[in-house]
């Protein structure tokens, strides 16, 4: 019997992405797990996507909020917002979107498929017309009590490495 349920396991899986940590992130994956992305080549070990997320944390000061999920069978669907500060343009807070689709096999998530959409005319990737603030999204304005309640704060993550 799994541990998790597979929603369970990538409500877990985002958990340690916010600690930036690559051994947390991977315990979550299968040795062979690929990562696919709109943006960029995949990652095609737990141990790549671990390290990508320990860069994303150290150099873009990066945490994930999963704010939707959906479970059928072992695939999940997820929609999330990345907060992060944009090294390019003196640090400035950013905010992203996407949604993630997740292949699970005995437990485990052996294949995530991120789609992720963010250019100059919609630099957050909010859905246009959409209420995200209404609908209880994560916005820029709620940065600080969104890294807190999901553990992604600077607090958070020297508490883990401890």
């Amino acid at each position: 019997m799994n541990e998790f349920t597979p929603l369970e396991r990538v409500r877990a899986y985002y958990r340690d992405l916010n600690t930036g940590d690559p051994e947390k992130v991977a315990r979550h994956f299968t040795p062979d797990a690929h990562h696919y992305y709109t943006r960029l080549g995949p990652h095609t070990s737990a141990r790549q996507i671990g390290e990508i997320t320990e860069q994303g944390v150290q150099h873009l000061d990066a945490s994930w909020h999963l704010e939707h999920g959906i479970e059928q069978g072992d695939e999940v669907v997820i929609e999330w917002t990345m907060l992060w500060r944009d090294p390019r343009h003196g640090n400035e807070q950013r905010l992203d979107r996407g949604t993630e689709w997740f292949r699970i096999e005995d437990g485990l998530i052996a294949e995530v498929r991120a789609y992720h959409h963010s250019d100059y005319a919609n630099r957050q990737g909010n859905l246009l017309g959409f209420d995200h603030t209404g609908r209880g999204y994560t916005t820029l304005e709620r940065w600080d009590e969104v890294r807190e309640r999901d553990g992604a704060g600077p607090d958070a993550r020297d508490r883990v490495r401890e």
